[in-house]
Protein backbone atom coordinates (compact mmCIF):
# COMPACT_ATOMS: atom_id res chain seq x y z
CA UNK A 1 0.00 0.00 0.00
CA UNK A 2 1.16 3.66 -1.07
CA UNK A 3 3.00 5.59 1.95
CA UNK A 4 3.18 9.33 2.51
CA UNK A 5 4.46 12.13 4.66
CA UNK A 6 1.74 14.59 5.85
CA UNK A 7 3.06 17.10 3.65
CA UNK A 8 2.51 14.82 0.60
CA UNK A 9 -0.87 13.66 1.26
CA UNK A 10 -1.62 18.01 1.75
CA UNK A 11 0.05 18.67 -1.38
CA UNK A 12 -1.55 15.88 -3.55
CA UNK A 13 -5.16 16.59 -1.92
CA UNK A 14 -4.82 20.55 -2.24
CA UNK A 15 -5.78 20.75 1.87
CA UNK A 16 -4.57 22.94 4.68
CA UNK A 17 -3.70 20.78 7.53
CA UNK A 18 -5.49 21.53 10.50
CA UNK A 19 -3.43 20.97 13.25
CA UNK A 20 -0.94 18.40 14.14
CA UNK A 21 1.78 19.23 11.56
CA UNK A 22 4.43 16.31 13.45
CA UNK A 23 3.78 13.10 11.81
CA UNK A 24 6.48 11.88 9.24
CA UNK A 25 4.90 8.65 7.78
CA UNK A 26 1.62 7.60 6.95
CA UNK A 27 1.46 4.10 5.57
CA UNK A 28 -1.82 3.49 3.41
CA UNK A 29 -4.91 5.17 2.54
CA UNK A 30 -8.94 3.84 3.94
CA UNK A 31 -11.92 4.73 3.69
CA UNK A 32 -13.31 2.29 5.78
CA UNK A 33 -13.64 2.67 9.50
CA UNK A 34 -14.01 -0.99 10.18
CA UNK A 35 -11.30 -2.41 7.95
CA UNK A 36 -8.48 0.74 8.35
CA UNK A 37 -5.02 -0.34 9.40
CA UNK A 38 -2.36 0.48 11.88
CA UNK A 39 -0.71 3.84 10.76
CA UNK A 40 -3.45 4.91 7.01
CA UNK A 41 -4.85 7.60 6.70
CA UNK A 42 -8.51 7.97 7.19
CA UNK A 43 -10.65 9.86 4.37
CA UNK A 44 -14.34 9.82 5.32
CA UNK A 45 -16.19 9.45 1.99
CA UNK A 46 -19.93 11.38 2.16
CA UNK A 47 -22.67 10.10 0.10
CA UNK A 48 -26.36 10.67 -0.17
CA UNK A 49 -27.71 8.09 2.95
CA UNK A 50 -24.16 7.74 4.55
CA UNK A 51 -21.65 10.43 5.98
CA UNK A 52 -18.22 8.79 6.88
CA UNK A 53 -17.15 12.29 9.25
CA UNK A 54 -19.70 10.37 11.77
CA UNK A 55 -16.79 7.28 11.96
CA UNK A 56 -13.42 9.64 12.51
CA UNK A 57 -12.88 8.98 15.86
CA UNK A 58 -13.97 4.86 15.47
CA UNK A 59 -11.10 4.85 12.36
CA UNK A 60 -8.63 6.85 14.88
CA UNK A 61 -9.46 4.19 17.95
CA UNK A 62 -8.30 1.73 15.17
CA UNK A 63 -5.38 2.82 14.09
CA UNK A 64 -5.39 5.85 11.83
CA UNK A 65 -2.71 7.80 11.53
CA UNK A 66 -4.65 10.87 10.29
CA UNK A 67 -7.89 12.56 9.15
CA UNK A 68 -9.32 14.13 5.59
CA UNK A 69 -12.71 16.70 6.88
CA UNK A 70 -14.63 18.61 4.21
CA UNK A 71 -15.90 20.81 7.09
CA UNK A 72 -13.76 22.28 9.66
CA UNK A 73 -16.52 21.81 12.72
CA UNK A 74 -16.94 17.95 11.70
CA UNK A 75 -13.38 17.46 12.96
CA UNK A 76 -12.74 14.45 15.52
CA UNK A 77 -12.95 14.66 18.98
CA UNK A 78 -9.74 12.92 19.77
CA UNK A 79 -7.69 15.60 18.47
CA UNK A 80 -3.91 13.32 18.85
CA UNK A 81 -3.80 12.72 15.02
CA UNK A 82 -3.51 15.55 12.37
CA UNK A 83 -6.41 16.77 10.37
CA UNK A 84 -6.20 18.10 6.92
CA UNK A 85 -9.11 19.76 5.71
CA UNK A 86 -10.11 19.29 2.02
CA UNK A 87 -13.18 20.57 -0.13
CA UNK A 88 -14.28 17.33 -1.30
CA UNK A 89 -13.18 14.09 0.34
CA UNK A 90 -13.59 11.92 -2.67
CA UNK A 91 -12.08 14.47 -4.97
CA UNK A 92 -9.22 14.75 -2.84
CA UNK A 93 -8.84 10.50 -2.70
CA UNK A 94 -8.73 10.58 -7.01
CA UNK A 95 -5.69 13.84 -6.61
CA UNK A 96 -3.84 11.54 -4.13
CA UNK A 97 -4.44 7.97 -5.95
CA UNK A 98 -3.43 10.46 -9.07
CA UNK A 99 -0.43 11.61 -7.07
CA UNK A 100 0.80 8.32 -6.15
CA UNK A 101 0.28 6.98 -9.74
CA UNK A 102 2.80 10.13 -10.68
CA UNK A 103 5.67 8.61 -9.15
CA UNK A 104 5.69 5.17 -11.17
CA UNK A 105 6.62 5.01 -14.77
CA UNK A 106 5.31 1.07 -14.98
CA UNK A 107 2.47 0.39 -18.24
CA UNK A 108 -1.00 0.73 -16.69
CA UNK A 109 -3.71 -1.10 -18.68
CA UNK A 110 -7.21 0.29 -18.94
CA UNK A 111 -10.27 -1.77 -20.05
CA UNK A 112 -13.72 -0.59 -20.86
CA UNK A 113 -17.01 -1.90 -23.14
CA UNK A 114 -20.22 -2.97 -22.67
CA UNK A 115 -19.75 -6.11 -21.93
CA UNK A 116 -16.92 -8.38 -21.25
CA UNK A 117 -14.65 -5.73 -19.44
CA UNK A 118 -14.40 -7.78 -15.99
CA UNK A 119 -13.51 -11.04 -17.79
CA UNK A 120 -11.23 -9.64 -20.33
CA UNK A 121 -9.14 -7.30 -17.10
CA UNK A 122 -9.24 -11.08 -15.29
CA UNK A 123 -7.77 -13.06 -18.34
CA UNK A 124 -5.25 -9.83 -18.54
CA UNK A 125 -4.09 -10.04 -15.23
CA UNK A 126 -3.99 -13.95 -15.01
CA UNK A 127 -1.49 -13.69 -18.35
CA UNK A 128 0.57 -11.39 -17.09
CA UNK A 129 0.91 -12.95 -13.34
CA UNK A 130 2.75 -15.35 -15.35
CA UNK A 131 5.56 -12.98 -15.86
CA UNK A 132 5.08 -10.26 -13.57
CA UNK A 133 3.94 -8.91 -10.18
CA UNK A 134 1.08 -7.21 -11.33
CA UNK A 135 -1.61 -4.97 -9.39
CA UNK A 136 -5.25 -4.99 -10.64
CA UNK A 137 -8.65 -3.87 -10.39
CA UNK A 138 -10.58 -6.07 -7.75
CA UNK A 139 -14.34 -8.36 -9.05
CA UNK A 140 -15.75 -5.28 -10.96
CA UNK A 141 -14.96 -2.05 -8.71
CA UNK A 142 -14.38 -0.01 -11.82
CA UNK A 143 -15.53 3.70 -10.36
CA UNK A 144 -13.24 6.49 -9.14
CA UNK A 145 -12.67 4.86 -5.39
CA UNK A 146 -12.91 1.59 -6.56
CA UNK A 147 -10.33 2.43 -9.38
CA UNK A 148 -8.49 5.14 -6.57
CA UNK A 149 -8.30 2.17 -4.36
CA UNK A 150 -6.54 -0.12 -6.74
CA UNK A 151 -3.68 2.85 -8.11
CA UNK A 152 -2.78 2.62 -4.40
CA UNK A 153 -1.83 -0.04 -4.54
CA UNK A 154 0.63 -0.05 -6.86
CA UNK A 155 4.05 -0.63 -4.69
CA UNK A 156 7.54 -0.34 -5.48
CA UNK A 157 7.95 -3.86 -7.11
CA UNK A 158 4.49 -3.65 -8.98
CA UNK A 159 5.47 -4.30 -12.68
CA UNK A 160 2.11 -3.34 -14.36
CA UNK A 161 -1.14 -2.30 -13.02
CA UNK A 162 -4.15 -3.58 -14.65
CA UNK A 163 -7.36 -1.09 -14.18
CA UNK A 164 -11.13 -1.78 -15.35
CA UNK A 165 -12.97 1.41 -15.80
CA UNK A 166 -16.76 1.56 -15.82
CA UNK A 167 -19.49 4.30 -17.02
CA UNK A 168 -22.85 5.69 -16.41
CA UNK A 169 -22.63 9.18 -18.55
CA UNK A 170 -20.22 11.44 -20.27
CA UNK A 171 -16.88 12.69 -18.37
CA UNK A 172 -16.73 9.66 -16.17
CA UNK A 173 -14.30 7.84 -17.82
CA UNK A 174 -12.53 10.42 -18.69
CA UNK A 175 -12.29 11.43 -14.68
CA UNK A 176 -10.90 7.94 -14.39
CA UNK A 177 -8.22 8.39 -16.61
CA UNK A 178 -7.16 11.10 -14.56
CA UNK A 179 -6.57 9.19 -12.27
CA UNK A 180 -4.91 6.14 -13.71
CA UNK A 181 -3.22 7.98 -16.54
CA UNK A 182 -3.18 4.70 -18.37
CA UNK A 183 -0.62 3.79 -21.20
CA UNK A 184 -2.64 0.86 -22.70
CA UNK A 185 -6.30 1.17 -23.52
CA UNK A 186 -8.41 -2.07 -24.29
CA UNK A 187 -12.40 -1.48 -25.74
CA UNK A 188 -14.20 -4.53 -25.88
CA UNK A 189 -17.22 -3.58 -27.48
CA UNK A 190 -20.13 -0.94 -27.54
CA UNK A 191 -23.81 -2.48 -26.56
CA UNK A 192 -27.21 -0.79 -24.89
CA UNK A 193 -26.01 -0.83 -21.54
CA UNK A 194 -26.61 2.37 -20.10
CA UNK A 195 -28.51 3.44 -23.26
CA UNK A 196 -31.43 4.80 -20.77
CA UNK A 197 -29.32 7.38 -19.43
CA UNK A 198 -27.24 8.16 -23.29
CA UNK A 199 -29.84 7.88 -25.58
CA UNK A 200 -27.99 5.72 -28.27
CA UNK A 201 -25.29 3.31 -28.91
CA UNK A 202 -23.19 6.05 -30.83
CA UNK A 203 -23.33 7.58 -27.54
CA UNK A 204 -22.18 4.99 -25.32
CA UNK A 205 -19.78 4.91 -27.73
CA UNK A 206 -18.57 8.52 -27.47
CA UNK A 207 -18.48 7.99 -23.86
CA UNK A 208 -16.15 4.17 -24.33
CA UNK A 209 -13.81 6.22 -26.66
CA UNK A 210 -12.78 8.74 -23.68
CA UNK A 211 -10.35 5.88 -22.80
CA UNK A 212 -8.70 6.12 -26.25
CA UNK A 213 -8.75 10.47 -26.02
CA UNK A 214 -6.84 10.11 -22.69
CA UNK A 215 -4.02 7.78 -24.12
CA UNK A 216 -0.58 9.21 -24.78
CA UNK A 217 0.68 9.59 -28.35
CA UNK A 218 3.23 6.82 -27.08
CA UNK A 219 0.41 3.80 -25.69
CA UNK A 220 -0.83 1.44 -27.55
CA UNK A 221 -5.19 1.20 -28.43
CA UNK A 222 -6.39 -2.48 -28.37
CA UNK A 223 -9.55 -2.23 -30.16
CA UNK A 224 -12.36 -4.71 -31.04
CA UNK A 225 -12.83 -4.22 -35.06
CA UNK A 226 -15.65 -6.40 -35.44
CA UNK A 227 -17.43 -3.71 -34.14
CA UNK A 228 -17.82 -0.39 -35.77
CA UNK A 229 -17.94 1.54 -33.44
CA UNK A 230 -15.38 0.36 -31.40
CA UNK A 231 -13.51 -0.01 -34.72
CA UNK A 232 -13.45 3.54 -35.71
CA UNK A 233 -12.28 4.65 -32.09
CA UNK A 234 -8.54 3.68 -33.42
CA UNK A 235 -8.74 6.16 -36.52
CA UNK A 236 -7.73 9.76 -35.12
CA UNK A 237 -5.69 7.81 -32.67
CA UNK A 238 -1.74 8.91 -32.51
CA UNK A 239 -0.58 6.06 -30.94
CA UNK A 240 -0.48 2.54 -31.80
CA UNK A 241 -3.42 0.46 -32.80
CA UNK A 242 -3.62 -3.46 -32.46
CA UNK A 243 -6.77 -4.91 -33.80
CA UNK A 244 -8.30 -8.00 -32.70
CA UNK A 245 -11.66 -10.21 -34.04
CA UNK A 246 -12.90 -12.93 -35.50
CA UNK A 247 -14.30 -12.00 -38.96
CA UNK A 248 -11.08 -10.78 -40.19
CA UNK A 249 -7.61 -11.19 -40.31
CA UNK A 250 -6.89 -8.36 -38.04
CA UNK A 251 -3.19 -8.70 -36.16
CA UNK A 252 -4.78 -10.88 -33.68
CA UNK A 253 -7.43 -13.07 -34.69
CA UNK A 254 -9.38 -16.62 -33.87
CA UNK A 255 -9.59 -19.40 -36.68
CA UNK A 256 -11.29 -22.99 -36.13
CA UNK A 257 -13.09 -22.00 -33.32
CA UNK A 258 -14.33 -25.27 -31.54
CA UNK A 259 -17.32 -25.42 -28.67
CA UNK A 260 -17.52 -28.12 -25.93
CA UNK A 261 -18.84 -28.91 -22.37
CA UNK A 262 -15.30 -28.74 -21.23
CA UNK A 263 -14.77 -24.50 -22.86
CA UNK A 264 -13.98 -23.47 -26.54
CA UNK A 265 -10.87 -24.26 -28.90
CA UNK A 266 -8.73 -21.93 -31.43
CA UNK A 267 -6.16 -20.95 -32.97
CA UNK A 268 -4.97 -17.84 -31.99
CA UNK A 269 -3.31 -16.36 -34.72
CA UNK A 270 -0.83 -13.22 -32.82
CA UNK A 271 1.07 -10.81 -34.93
CA UNK A 272 4.08 -13.33 -35.77
CA UNK A 273 2.66 -16.68 -34.55
CA UNK A 274 -0.43 -18.83 -34.34
CA UNK A 275 -0.69 -21.18 -31.79
CA UNK A 276 -3.59 -23.12 -30.14
CA UNK A 277 -6.06 -21.82 -26.85
CA UNK A 278 -8.10 -23.79 -24.48
CA UNK A 279 -10.43 -21.87 -22.45
CA UNK A 280 -12.40 -23.54 -20.01
CA UNK A 281 -15.30 -21.06 -21.11
CA UNK A 282 -18.00 -21.68 -23.72
CA UNK A 283 -19.46 -19.01 -26.17
CA UNK A 284 -18.07 -16.42 -29.02
CA UNK A 285 -17.93 -13.74 -26.46
CA UNK A 286 -15.11 -15.36 -24.26
CA UNK A 287 -13.19 -15.93 -27.42
CA UNK A 288 -13.07 -12.53 -28.09
CA UNK A 289 -12.38 -11.55 -24.62
CA UNK A 290 -9.21 -13.86 -24.72
CA UNK A 291 -8.42 -12.11 -28.03
CA UNK A 292 -7.75 -9.00 -26.47
CA UNK A 293 -6.40 -10.28 -23.37
CA UNK A 294 -3.67 -11.89 -26.39
CA UNK A 295 -3.22 -8.93 -27.76
CA UNK A 296 -2.48 -6.76 -24.34
CA UNK A 297 0.22 -9.99 -22.91
CA UNK A 298 1.68 -10.10 -26.47
CA UNK A 299 2.22 -6.04 -26.47
CA UNK A 300 3.79 -6.60 -22.88
CA UNK A 301 6.33 -9.37 -23.82
CA UNK A 302 4.15 -12.46 -22.40
CA UNK A 303 5.16 -15.65 -24.65
CA UNK A 304 2.75 -17.46 -27.15
CA UNK A 305 3.67 -20.57 -24.86
CA UNK A 306 2.74 -18.62 -21.03
CA UNK A 307 -0.27 -17.05 -22.32
CA UNK A 308 -1.93 -20.85 -23.53
CA UNK A 309 -1.15 -21.90 -20.35
CA UNK A 310 -2.80 -18.66 -17.82
CA UNK A 311 -5.80 -19.06 -20.12
CA UNK A 312 -6.12 -23.05 -20.34
CA UNK A 313 -5.90 -22.32 -16.21
CA UNK A 314 -8.46 -19.32 -16.28
CA UNK A 315 -11.01 -19.48 -13.87
CA UNK A 316 -14.06 -16.56 -13.75
CA UNK A 317 -15.20 -14.98 -10.45
CA UNK A 318 -18.59 -14.67 -9.06
CA UNK A 319 -21.88 -16.11 -11.19
CA UNK A 320 -20.35 -15.82 -14.36
CA UNK A 321 -20.86 -18.48 -16.74
CA UNK A 322 -20.34 -21.47 -13.86
CA UNK A 323 -21.37 -24.89 -15.57
CA UNK A 324 -22.75 -27.57 -13.45
CA UNK A 325 -24.76 -30.08 -13.51
CA UNK A 326 -28.14 -30.91 -11.92
CA UNK A 327 -29.67 -34.32 -11.93
CA UNK A 328 -27.76 -34.98 -14.90
CA UNK A 329 -29.08 -31.44 -16.68
CA UNK A 330 -26.23 -29.35 -18.21
CA UNK A 331 -26.76 -25.69 -16.25
CA UNK A 332 -24.72 -22.69 -17.38
CA UNK A 333 -25.47 -19.88 -14.23
CA UNK A 334 -24.28 -16.63 -16.08
CA UNK A 335 -26.59 -14.42 -13.92
CA UNK A 336 -24.07 -12.34 -12.83
CA UNK A 337 -25.48 -9.17 -14.95
CA UNK A 338 -27.39 -8.65 -18.43
CA UNK A 339 -28.10 -6.49 -20.63
CA UNK A 340 -29.15 -7.06 -24.35
CA UNK A 341 -26.05 -7.42 -26.27
CA UNK A 342 -25.01 -10.15 -23.43
CA UNK A 343 -27.93 -11.96 -23.13
CA UNK A 344 -27.78 -12.45 -26.92
CA UNK A 345 -24.42 -13.48 -26.45
CA UNK A 346 -25.15 -16.17 -23.97
CA UNK A 347 -27.95 -17.63 -26.13
CA UNK A 348 -25.62 -18.25 -28.86
CA UNK A 349 -23.46 -19.72 -26.43
CA UNK A 350 -26.07 -21.81 -25.29
CA UNK A 351 -27.14 -23.10 -28.23
CA UNK A 352 -23.29 -24.57 -28.69
CA UNK A 353 -23.93 -27.15 -26.39
CA UNK A 354 -24.76 -30.10 -26.86
CA UNK A 355 -27.86 -31.57 -25.54
CA UNK A 356 -31.49 -33.22 -26.14
CA UNK A 357 -33.69 -29.64 -25.64
CA UNK A 358 -32.49 -25.88 -24.54
CA UNK A 359 -34.03 -24.04 -21.80
CA UNK A 360 -34.14 -20.38 -20.72
CA UNK A 361 -34.47 -19.06 -17.40
CA UNK A 362 -34.40 -15.01 -18.21
CA UNK A 363 -34.85 -12.04 -15.87
CA UNK A 364 -35.06 -8.49 -15.76
CA UNK A 365 -32.30 -6.55 -17.76
CA UNK A 366 -31.78 -2.52 -16.10
CA UNK A 367 -30.93 0.49 -17.25
CA UNK A 368 -32.51 0.77 -20.73
CA UNK A 369 -34.94 3.64 -20.30
CA UNK A 370 -38.26 4.05 -21.82
CA UNK A 371 -37.39 1.52 -24.39
CA UNK A 372 -36.79 -1.59 -22.08
CA UNK A 373 -40.09 -2.89 -22.95
CA UNK A 374 -39.04 -3.39 -26.40
CA UNK A 375 -35.29 -4.95 -25.57
CA UNK A 376 -37.32 -7.63 -23.70
CA UNK A 377 -40.05 -8.31 -26.57
CA UNK A 378 -36.75 -8.80 -28.76
CA UNK A 379 -35.12 -10.74 -26.76
CA UNK A 380 -37.52 -13.02 -26.60
CA UNK A 381 -38.42 -13.05 -30.38
CA UNK A 382 -34.42 -14.02 -30.69
CA UNK A 383 -35.02 -17.18 -28.02
CA UNK A 384 -37.75 -18.55 -30.92
CA UNK A 385 -35.61 -18.01 -33.75
CA UNK A 386 -32.45 -19.91 -32.12
CA UNK A 387 -34.99 -22.83 -31.14
CA UNK A 388 -34.98 -22.89 -27.61
CA UNK A 389 -37.72 -24.99 -26.74
CA UNK A 390 -38.68 -23.32 -23.74
CA UNK A 391 -38.26 -20.04 -21.08
CA UNK A 392 -39.28 -19.27 -17.71
CA UNK A 393 -39.57 -15.00 -17.38
CA UNK A 394 -38.73 -14.08 -14.80
CA UNK A 395 -39.62 -10.27 -13.36
CA UNK A 396 -41.88 -7.76 -14.39
CA UNK A 397 -40.26 -6.45 -17.65
CA UNK A 398 -39.48 -9.90 -18.78
CA UNK A 399 -43.45 -10.59 -18.96
CA UNK A 400 -42.11 -8.57 -22.23
CA UNK A 401 -39.48 -11.44 -23.24
CA UNK A 402 -42.15 -14.18 -22.69
CA UNK A 403 -44.77 -12.06 -25.35
CA UNK A 404 -41.62 -11.99 -27.64
CA UNK A 405 -41.09 -15.70 -27.28
CA UNK A 406 -44.46 -17.11 -27.70
CA UNK A 407 -44.72 -14.93 -30.68
CA UNK A 408 -42.01 -16.21 -32.37
CA UNK A 409 -43.00 -20.16 -31.36
CA UNK A 410 -41.53 -21.15 -28.31
CA UNK A 411 -44.01 -23.96 -27.08
CA UNK A 412 -43.02 -23.51 -23.60
CA UNK A 413 -43.76 -19.95 -21.79
CA UNK A 414 -43.87 -19.50 -17.84
CA UNK A 415 -44.03 -16.22 -16.62
CA UNK A 416 -43.03 -16.04 -12.89
CA UNK A 417 -42.59 -13.09 -10.18
CA UNK A 418 -39.62 -15.16 -7.52
CA UNK A 419 -36.56 -17.56 -8.05
CA UNK A 420 -38.39 -19.56 -6.10
CA UNK A 421 -41.20 -20.49 -9.01
CA UNK A 422 -38.26 -20.22 -11.24
CA UNK A 423 -36.53 -23.19 -9.84
CA UNK A 424 -39.88 -25.09 -9.17
CA UNK A 425 -41.03 -24.49 -12.79
CA UNK A 426 -37.63 -25.65 -14.45
CA UNK A 427 -37.70 -28.83 -12.06
CA UNK A 428 -40.80 -29.90 -14.10
CA UNK A 429 -39.43 -29.46 -17.41
CA UNK A 430 -35.79 -30.30 -17.76
CA UNK A 431 -34.90 -33.90 -17.85
CA UNK A 432 -31.21 -35.90 -18.08
CA UNK A 433 -28.97 -34.04 -20.80
CA UNK A 434 -30.86 -31.03 -21.58
CA UNK A 435 -29.35 -28.00 -21.31
CA UNK A 436 -30.54 -24.62 -19.14
CA UNK A 437 -29.02 -21.46 -19.15
CA UNK A 438 -29.86 -18.75 -16.22
CA UNK A 439 -29.22 -14.77 -16.83
CA UNK A 440 -30.59 -11.71 -15.58
CA UNK A 441 -29.45 -8.81 -14.10
CA UNK A 442 -27.85 -8.62 -11.01
CA UNK A 443 -30.52 -7.47 -8.95
CA UNK A 444 -32.84 -10.08 -9.74
CA UNK A 445 -30.65 -12.41 -7.68
CA UNK A 446 -30.47 -15.05 -10.28
CA UNK A 447 -27.54 -16.80 -8.84
CA UNK A 448 -29.87 -18.40 -5.91
CA UNK A 449 -31.75 -20.59 -8.55
CA UNK A 450 -29.53 -23.62 -8.59
CA UNK A 451 -29.15 -23.66 -5.29
CA UNK A 452 -33.42 -23.75 -4.74
CA UNK A 453 -33.32 -25.99 -7.21
CA UNK A 454 -31.02 -28.78 -6.16
CA UNK A 455 -33.17 -28.11 -2.08
CA UNK A 456 -36.14 -28.93 -4.44
CA UNK A 457 -34.92 -31.76 -6.13
CA UNK A 458 -33.79 -32.68 -2.15
CA UNK A 459 -37.07 -32.49 -1.09
CA UNK A 460 -39.01 -34.60 -3.83
CA UNK A 461 -36.37 -37.38 -3.45
CA UNK A 462 -35.34 -36.96 -7.01
CA UNK A 463 -31.57 -36.61 -6.19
Amino acid sequence: MASFTLEEIKKASGGKILYGDNLQVIAGVSTDSRSISQGELFIPLVGETFDGHAFLDQAIAKGASAVLVSEPEKRPADESVPVILVKNTKLALERIAEWHRKRFSIPVVAITGSNGKTTTKDMITSILRSKYKVCATPFNFNNEIGLSKTILHIEETTDICVTEMGMRGFGQIAELCSIAHPTIGVITNVGTSHIGLLGSRENIGKAKKELIDALPAEGTAVLNQDDALVKQMGDAYAGKVIGYGIHGKYPVHASAIEYTEAGTEFVCHCFDEAFKVKLPLFGEHNVYDALAAIATARILGVSAARIAKALDAFQTEGSRQRIMKINGITVVDDSYNANPLSMEMALRAAMQLRGNKRFLILGDMGELGDNAAKYHYELGEKAGQMGFDGLIALGTLSRNTADGAEDAGVSIVNRVMSCEDAASAIAKLATSDDVVLIKGSHAMHMDQIPEIWKGTLNTNGNQ
